[in-house]
Parts: structure tokens; C-alpha cells; sequence
């Protein structure tokens, strides 16, 4: 078959100028001209274009067409380098729509969008230094603090192929623990803690401490979904059951003067924010989702300061 470069155009669907440029470059050299100095292709010519635009299409570059058309590369190998680019990419864009979603919510401050899209856009092992300096600073002077293993054991990693929802999560903890407010907050949670614990000996992983958070789950979270009024006659025998669980714990008696400490207790050791810090942890890590703790207990409170 002789074909004219008016031929191949017709039968390719490529305009003229891309087979001439194809063909200046040597992906697809003419087999002969006429006296006229008009190109000529023949069907191998046809098919080695029919290749080239597909390849176009899927955005392979021309030097890996080269390549692939020169048999200096298989044609499955040059697929799956370009396919692991693209994941690259998509990777790259789905973090940078994360971060822009934070900016729409509100996140205007430029310094924290730069160090926002700096975490988002870090290696696996830039973002391990990040949130391990995030923790060096919470845990200064209090390495040996019990929570302080807990949470280095139970750092971020997000995975090679994350959901929306974990790229998201993965930005909003980008901001949160570069908040230097939420950094205070944890250290006084810290240091009040091992104060706490110095002066009573008792710990949250005590099985009467975590007796008496359960019954606050419980009875606060049913009351909750009931819609009982915090300064009810039902609110009130609620905070009669649940506050002797407490007291046992510190081996005090039920009395005003401890629902006061109780209240400053429960007060201190309450933060939305960090019950959001440990929701998107498990959300990256994929753990199951565990429902919210800070209502029952943020009812609690408000019953506990309606019984005094």
C-alpha cells in the first residue's frame, strides 16, 4: 500500500501537520518520496501512527514513545511507568484539593496554609519527623509520661491509596497539631495529669476509673438521646449514681466539696479537640470508628453543675 500523507490523515483521523511533525521527528519515517518530494507511507506506517495517538491519548510523553515504537522498551513496561506516575499525580492533586477544602472552611491564615500544604505534600518519613516534633514538644521534660508511648505508638500513616476521607483527615491533623493553642491544651492535660495521678495513685486505666467513664457513656449518652434536661429530677439521680463511682476511685465520699474537684477534674480532661486529634488518627489508620464521648460527658458536667 502507497499511501500520501493526505491518505494517512484520513484514515488516522490526525491532522496533516502532527504526521509531518511525527515524521520529522522519526517516529514514523516516510518509506519513500515522490519526484515531487511528497511523503509516502505504507500500512506498517499506519498502525506505528495508530499506536502513537493512542499512546497521546494516554499521555505518554514522546521520548517513551520512542522508545516503545524502537523496541528499546516494552510497551507493557512504558504502561505501567506511566500509570505509577499518574497515581503520583493524582495523589498530588487529591492533597492539594484537601487543602483547599480546609482553606473554604475558613483556614485563611498564610502561614497555616503553607504549613498545611507542607505536611500534606511530605514524604512518609518528613511527615513521621513532623508529628514526632509535635509530640516532642507536648512531652518536653515529661518523656516518661504513660500517654507519651501511647501516642508515639500510634502515629499517622497514611496509606498508598487513600480514601477522600483520609486525605482529609490527613490535612485537617496537619493544622491541628501545629495549632500551638491545642499544644498548650495537651501539656496542661499532661502535667495536671501526673499531678493527679502523684497525689492519688490512680490511673485511667484503673478498672474502677474506667467502671465510672463507662457509666458516664452510659447513663449521660442515654440520657442524651432521651433529651433529658441536665437540671431534671432525672438528670439529677443520674449524677446521684454516677458520682459515687468516681469518688470511689479517689476513696473520697460523695459530697459538694468533691463534685466541685469532680467538675474541674472532668473539665481539665475534656477536649473536643483532642477527641478530634485521636477520631482522625483512626480514621488514617483505618481504625474502626468509635462514637463520640464528648457529649455524654459534656451533659454530665452540666448536670454535675446543676446538682451543687
Amino acid at each position: 500500500m502507497d499511501l500520501s500523507i493526505g491518505d494517512v490523515a484520513r484514515l488516522t483521523g490526525l491532522p496533516v501537520k502532527t504526521i509531518r511533525y511525527y515524521s520529522d521527528l522519526g517516529l514514523v519515517p516516510a518509506v519513500s518520496r515522490t519526484d515531487a518530494g511528497y511523503r509516502r507511507y505504507d500500512e506498517a506506517g499506519v498502525a506505528r501512527l495508530e499506536l502513537i495517538h493512542a499512546l497521546r491519548d494516554l499521555g505518554l510523553d514522546l521520548p517513551s514513545i520512542r522508545r516503545v515504537t524502537e523496541r528499546r522498551t516494552k510497551i507493557e513496561d512504558a504502561a505501567r511507568a506511566h500509570a505509577d506516575a499518574i497515581d503520583l499525580h493524582i495523589h498530588q492533586l487529591t492533597l492539594r484539593r484537601a487543602v483547599l477544602r480546609a482553606i473554604a472552611r475558613g483556614v485563611t491564615d498564610p502561614e497555616e496554609v503553607q504549613r498545611m500544604t507542607a505536611f500534606a505534600e511530605a514524604s512518609a518519613e518528613e511527615s513521621r519527623r513532623i508529628m514526632e516534633e509535635f509530640l516532642d514538644s507536648i512531652f518536653a521534660d515529661h518523656q516518661n509520661n504513660p500517654f507519651a508511648q501511647r501516642m508515639r505508638t500510634a502515629l499517622p500513616v497514611l496509606p498508598d491509596e487513600p480514601s477522600a476521607e483520609q486525605i482529609d483527615a490527613w490535612v485537617e491533623l496537619a493544622s491541628l497539631i501545629q495549632d500551638s493553642a491545642f499544644r498548650a491544651r495537651i501539656r496542661e492535660m499532661i502535667v495536671e495529669g501526673e499531678r493527679q495521678r502523684a497525689a492519688s495513685d490512680i490511673t485511667d486505666t484503673d478498672e474502677a476509673t474506667q467502671r465510672a467513664g463507662q457509666a458516664v457513656v452510659d447513663r449521660a449518652g442515654t440520657a442524651v438521646s432521651h433529651g433529658v434536661a441536665t437540671d431534671s429530677a432525672e438528670g439529677l439521680a443520674i449524677v446521684n449514681e454516677v458520682v459515687p463511682l468516681f469518688a470511689a476511685t479517689a476513696s473520697k465520699e460523695d459530697s459538694p466539696e468533691y463534685r466541685r474537684a469532680l467538675a474541674h477534674q472532668l473539665a481539665t480532661f475534656s477536649d473536643r479537640r483532642v477527641e478530634r486529634y485521636w477520631q482522625l488518627i483512626g480514621l488514617i489508620n483505618g481504625w474502626p470508628a468509635q462514637p463520640s464521648r464528648m457529649w455524654p460527658y459534656q451533659w454530665f458536667m452540666a448536670a454535675l453543675d446543676a446538682s451543687l
